[in-house]
C-alpha cells in the first residue's frame, strides 16, 4: 500500500504542475492598459518564449468581432492540441459578460490540461478591479495586474477616467514604445506613473520584450524551474471562449462582407479635481461614449486602394483611437497580414505567415466618434471586392517598380532588391553582424518611420531572421520622390540605431552616405 501510495505521489508530481502550489490554485497574471498600448504584443511575446510553461489565455475583446484571437493565431495553435477556440467579445466581461466570462474562468479551472498559469487581456477599455472578485470565485489566485502604457502617448490619456482606474491597483507598469518616444517624454511619463500607482515597479520596454519571469510568477512553477530537462508534456495555449456574438448590421448586398458595429456606456473625463474636462489632444467632450466599428470579407482587397483610399481617411478620422486586424491583398495572396494602427507612429501591416484556412480581411476601429467610423468603414466598402484594372496600371506599377528597384540596388546599405512578387518591390535594410544589429531592428524602424509620415505604405515579411519590406508603386506614384524620401529616412535611422557603436572600418563607406 505503501508503494501504491509512493507511484500515486509520483504520478501526480509529473502530471499534476500546480501539485505544489497551495491548494492546486492556479496563478493568473492580469494585462491592463489602454487602447493601442501594446497588451496583445505582451501576450504574444510571452507565447512565444513560454518554453514548457502551459498557459490559459482569455482575451476581452471591445468589439463584436474577436480580432485578438486572430491576432494571437489561437486557432491553429489549439488545433494541434485538440482544443477549441472560442471568444469573449463586446465589451467588459465583468459587465454585460459576467455569467459566460465565469464559465470560460471554470473551464479553465476544470481543464484536464493542467495549465501553470492564466494570462487575462482585458479591453482597452475595461476596468480591472472588477476581474478579481470573478478569479477569486472560480479559486484562481491573482497573482500579478500588469499595465502597459505607451510612453509617447500617455500624456494625451492621462486625465481619462478609465485609464486612471487601470492604473490604480497595478503590481507593475511596463512603459512601452519608449523607441518612439523622446527621453524627457519617458523621464516625464515614469514620474507621472509613480504618483498615479503609489509606487508601482516601472519598466521601460520596446515591443513588451522582458524576462518571463517578470510578468508571471515562475517561483511556484515546477515547469519553469526544470526547464531545461526532457519533457514530452508540450506547452498549451488556450485561449478561452464564449459563445461569437452574431454581427449586427447591414451587409450591403454582398454576402461575402460583413458590418458591425456597438458602443459602449459613457466614460467621463477627469481632471486632477475630480471635474470633468475636455482633452485638447484627442478633442474629447465631457461625457465620451466608446464605439467600434467591424468589417469582414472574404474578398481580397486591393494594396494600391487600401494604401490610395483607406490609409488616407484612417489618417484623417476624427476621433479614432485605435485600428488591427488582419487583411488580404489582392496582390500578394498568400500572405496573411496582421495589420495595427494605434496614432501616426504606428501604422504597420506585417506578415510572418501564409494563411492556415481561408484568406479574409478582419479589421476593428475604436473610436469616439460614431459617425465618423461609419464613414471610414463605407470607404472600405467601396474598395471592397474592387479589382483594378490590370492593364494600363499594371504596366505603369512594373515600369516603377524596375525604376525603384534599380535605384535600391544602387546604395549599398540596402539588400539586392526582389521583383519576384512584382508589381511589388521586396527589399530592406542590411543588418551589421559586427555591431550587433539586426535586420529587423532597422528594417522595421524605417517602415514605421515612412508610414509614419503617410506619404508611402510599407507592408513587410518575416521569416526567420529575413525581414522584408515590400512597397507598390501605383499610378499616381513618383518613384524619384518615393525613393528620396526612404533614403532619407533610412540615413536617420541607420545614424539613429548605430549611434552607439564604434563604426568598423569594413563597414563605414557602406552605412556613411
Amino acid at each position: 500500500m505503501v508503494g501504491n501510495q509512493m507511484s500515486l505521489a509520483f504520478e501526480n508530481r509529473v502530471f499534476n504542475r500546480r501539485a505544489g502550489l497551495g491548494g492546486g490554485r492556479m496563478g493568473c497574471t492580469l494585462v491592463t492598459g489602454f487602447l493601442g498600448s501594446g497588451k496583445t504584443t505582451l501576450l504574444r511575446h510571452l507565447l512565444d518564449n513560454r518554453g514548457d510553461l502551459r498557459l490559459a489565455v482569455l482575451v476581452n475583446e471591445f468589439a463584436d468581432s474577436d480580432v485578438d484571437s486572430l491576432l494571437l493565431d489561437s486557432v491553429r495553435l489549439n488545433a494541434a492540441f485538440n482544443l477549441s477556440t472560442v471568444s469573449l467579445t463586446h465589451g467588459c466581461a465583468c459587465c454585460k459578460m459576467r455569467g459566460p466570462f465565469r464559465e470560460s474562468l471554470q473551464r479553465i479551472v476544470d481543464s484536464k490540461h493542467n495549465f501553470d498559469c492564466l494570462l487575462v487581456e482585458t479591453s482597452g477599455l475595461a476596468e480591472p478591479d472588477k476581474f478579481v472578485a470573478e478569479l477569486e470565485q472560480v479559486g484562481i489566485n491573482l497573482d500579478l495586474t500588469v499595465a502597459v502604457v505607451d510612453a509617447e502617448s500617455l500624456e494625451k490619456i492621462i486625465k481619462l477616467d478609465i485609464v486612471k482606474k487601470q492604473l490604480e491597483h497595478v503590481d507593475l507598469v511596463l512603459l512601452n514604445k519608449c523607441d518612439l518616444a523622446t527621453l524627457s517624454q519617458v523621464a516625464d511619463a515614469e514620474d507621472i506613473l509613480e504618483r498615479m500607482t503609489g509606487g508601482a515597479k516601472v519598466v521601460r520596454s520596446q515591443f513588451c520584450k522582458v524576462p518571463l519571469d517578470l510578468v508571471i510568477d515562475c517561483s511556484k512553477i515546477d515547469a519553469f524551474n526544470a526547464a531545461k530537462e526532457d519533457c514530452t508534456v508540450p506547452p498549451v495555449l488556450s485561449h478561452e471562449p464564449l459563445s461569437k456574438m452574431a454581427f449586427r448590421g447591414a451587409t450591403h448586398g454582398n454576402p461575402s462582407v460583413n458590418i458591425s458595429s456597438s458602443i459602449v456606456d459613457s466614460l467621463p473625463l477627469a481632471d486632477g479635481d475630480g471635474e470633468t474636462s475636455k482633452s485638447p489632444q484627442y478633442g474629447l467632450p465631457q461625457d465620451v461614449s466608446f464605439s467600434s466599428v467591424t468589417f469582414e470579407s472574404e474578398a481580397p482587397l486591393s494594396l494600391s486602394l487600401f494604401q490610395s483610399k483607406v490609409l488616407t481617411s484612417v489618417s484623417n478620422t476624427i476621433g479614432l483611437l485605435r485600428g488591427k486586424g488582419i487583411l488580404c491583398f489582392l496582390e500578394d495572396r498568400k500572405s496573411r497580414f496582421v495589420f495595427q494602427w494605434s496614432g501616426l507612429k504606428k501604422v504597420e501591416a506585417i506578415s510572418a505567415r501564409p494563411w492556415d484556412g481561408a484568406p479574409k480581411s478582419c479589421l476593428v476601429f475604436i473610436g469616439h466618434d460614431k459617425s465618423a467610423l461609419d464613414d471610414l468603414i463605407a470607404k472600405i466598402l467601396q474598395i471592397a471586392g474592387t479589382i483594378p484594372k490590370l492593364s494600363t496600371n499594371n504596366h505603369i506599377s512594373q515600369e516603377y517598380a524596375r525604376s525603384f528597384s534599380m535605384k535600391v540596388a544602387a546604395d549599398g546599405r540596402f539588400k539586392d532588391p526582389s521583383l519576384q512578387k512584382e508589381p511589388l518591390v521586396i527589399f530592406g535594410l542590411k543588418g551589421s553582424p559586427l555591431r550587433g544589429i539586426k535586420e529587423a531592428h532597422l528594417s522595421g524602424a524605417l517602415m514605421r518611420v515612412v508610414n509614419g509620415k503617410g506619404n508611402i505604405f510599407l507592408t513587410a515579411t518575416v521569416s526567420g531572421e529575413e525581414y522584408n519590406l515590400q512597397l507598390l508603386l501605383d499610378e499616381g506614384s513618383d518613384p524619384d520622390e518615393a525613393w528620396n524620401e526612404i533614403r532619407l529616412v533610412a540615413s536617420a535611422v541607420i545614424s539613429k540605431i548605430c549611434k552607439n557603436f564604434c563604426p568598423c572600418r569594413s563597414e563605414l563607406a557602406s552605412h556613411v552616405h
